[in-house]
């Protein structure tokens, strides 16, 4: 995996169009690790959008604000942690613009990532760390569970 460093569950990802994979692969193992292969296929959906609007806006060419000894415009990092049955995942890109959600037309082709995120996770949102460039966080949690036919 070129261009790819983890630690714990921390992700490092060079800016390639093969980095989503990487998330997603990431994910799923440490979710199947923690018991969670109830929000993988969620998860992974998910990271892959984030991840991937990482990497459109580090190539957008706008720098953080404030240089930090971790702001890489040729790096995104991932990173998921648990909060007591939810799974945060959060996406660090090194610009400062602020995510948009916006619905899209039947014809767009694109920008329908943010939107998806915001379907399937609860809540969700970014901040900017004085280190510079911004989080994109969500949080995900196991869908109720439906009372079985003639149990409920």
């Amino acid at each position: 995996m070129a261009g790819v460093t983890t630690t714990a569950h921390c992700l490092e990802l060079s800016v390639f169009p093969t980095s989503p994979y990487y998330a997603r692969v990431h994910v799923q193992r440490v979710l199947e690790g923690w018991g969670r292969s109830d929000l993988v296929e969620t998860a992974r959906l998910v990271v892959s959008e984030l991840v991937s609007n990482a990497i459109k806006a580090n190539a957008s060419g706008v720098p953080a604000a404030e240089p930090a000894a971790h702001a890489s415009p040729d790096h995104v990092w991932l990173d998921l942690y648990r909060v007591r049955e939810a799974v945060v995942l959060r996406v660090w890109d090194a610009c400062r613009t602020a995510p948009v959600l916006c619905v899209p037309d039947l014809e767009d082709e694109g920008g329908r990532g943010l939107h998806l995120v915001d379907l399937l996770a609860s809540p969700w949102g970014y901040h900017r760390p004085s280190s510079g460039g911004k989080i994109v966080w969500c949080t995900l949690a196991a869908p109720p569970e439906s009372p079985v036919d003639g149990m409920g």
